[in-house]
């Protein structure tokens, strides 16, 4: 495997794990929405998973460098989800006042 090999399969893993922090922010998005909508039956149970998993991707997603050889579509979409994260944390602090 040669060097521009080599880049091309790292760039394309790197994508791949952005694909999945996204899905994943896709599903806790999803499951905020849809616990909004239900009486608060279990609201501290469910609480503490939620922030979990955002617990969880923030440190992955702000630990995560900026792709070397990636595009600058590349650099937007991880600007995106970071920001995507931190308003589904303050939609979520919003949320468990209630």
């Amino acid at each position: 495997m040669n060097i521009v090999q080599l880049q091309e399969t790292l760039v394309g893993a790197q994508k791949e794990f952005i694909e999945q922090i996204e899905e994943a922010i896709n599903r806790l998005e999803a499951e905020m929405k849809e616990a909004s909508e239900v009486e608060s039956a279990g609201h501290a149970e469910w609480e503490k998973s939620i922030e979990g998993y955002i617990d969880e991707l923030h440190r992955v997603i702000f630990s995560l460098a900026e792709p070397r050889y990636g595009s600058e579509e590349d650099h937007k979409k991880i600007a995106a989800l970071r920001k995507r994260l931190k308003d589904l944390y303050a939609d979520f602090k919003n949320m468990a006042k209630k």
